[in-house]
């Protein structure tokens, strides 16, 4: 009997959902680092503080998604300040960008279910997106 391509399939779904849905995680639990580090620059220097602050979160979502593009892909992406910055300015961008149609219904159908559900299906959604915009510093 031949093997039929669904595993594969399967195989490449369950890596994006572990993508997205990792890249959430550890972004939810860096968010509340980045915010003590982000207010603490803000207070420290407004403009500066606030510039040296994207710095920082672009340079950990670039990280972030780098590190686990080579877990989950085994895809070698660059890893320089400079390409980790610009990586993570990118896929923040876009990530935001394929976002809205998320908030959006959560705004206007405020409900835990739905939100549960879209949370599910934009793990596809940002674990997809995260490896394709690694793919460009392979």
């Amino acid at each position: 009997m031949e093997e039929t391509e669904t595993p594969s399939h399967i195989s490449l779904l369950s890596k994006y959902f572990i993508h997205g849905i990792l890249f959430s995680i550890l972004s939810l639990v860096l968010t509340f680092g980045w915010a003590f580090i982000f207010v603490l620059l803000i207070s420290l220097g407004f403009i500066i503080g606030l510039v040296i602050g994207l710095i920082v979160l672009f340079f950990v979502v670039g990280g972030l998604n780098v590190f686990l593009t080579g877990s989950i892909w085994d895809i070698t992406v660059e890893s320089k300040s400079s390409a980790l910055i610009v990586h993570g300015f990118v896929l923040s961008i876009v990530l935001l960008i394929a976002s809205i149609p998320q908030v959006l219904i959560n705004a206007l159908v405020p409900n835990l279910v739905i939100a549960i559900v879209l949370f599910i299906i934009y793990c596809f959604i940002n674990g997809y997106i995260a490896k394709n915009v690694a793919g460009h510093w392979e």
